[in-house]
């Protein structure tokens, strides 16, 4: 099990920096590069704060521990100004149009958040019905 290396792949996703998650978790930047550098391991205690100022699930952070995180599962999908879709969702808000490149307006952000929270949070019955919306919808679009 390796809990270190899904720490730091969680933190990087969401672009936070170590004296962040230390800060909102109470430990020392120090004490959070050995965690995610698996020179210590964290207790339960620990490891439950660190999913709280990641603001992940327990589960989650089991789950990519057990299977592994070295290798990425999938790449960011990149938006047509060549920024990842990610990252824009993650923001606070999507990124400001530039040169007439693509980009979200906050109602676009907005879906994209919530369908983004569902992917990676959401039980598969709420995954499966998202899905069986946005697949109806896309039918409906291609028909008009």
């Amino acid at each position: 099990m390796n809990m270190g290396k899904a720490l730091l792949r969680i933190r990087k996703e969401q672009g936070v920096t170590q004296g962040a998650v230390g800060a909102k978790a109470g430990l020392a930047v120090s004490y959070v590069s050995r965690i995610e550098n698996d020179h210590v391991q964290p207790t339960m205690t620990t490891l439950g704060r660190l999913a709280s100022a990641l603001d992940t699930p327990l589960s989650v952070i089991f789950q990519m521990a057990e299977r592994g995180v070295g290798t990425p599962r999938h790449r960011c999908p990149v938006s047509a100004s060549g920024r990842c879709i990610g990252e824009q969702i993650r923001s606070d808000h999507g990124r400001p149009p530039q040169g007439g490149k693509a980009h979200y307006g906050r109602q676009e952000m907005r879906i994209l958040k919530m369908a983004d929270q569902i992917a990676l949070h959401g039980s598969k019955d709420v995954r499966k019905a998202l899905l069986l919306v946005l697949e109806s919808f896309m039918t409906q679009q291609a028909s008009v």
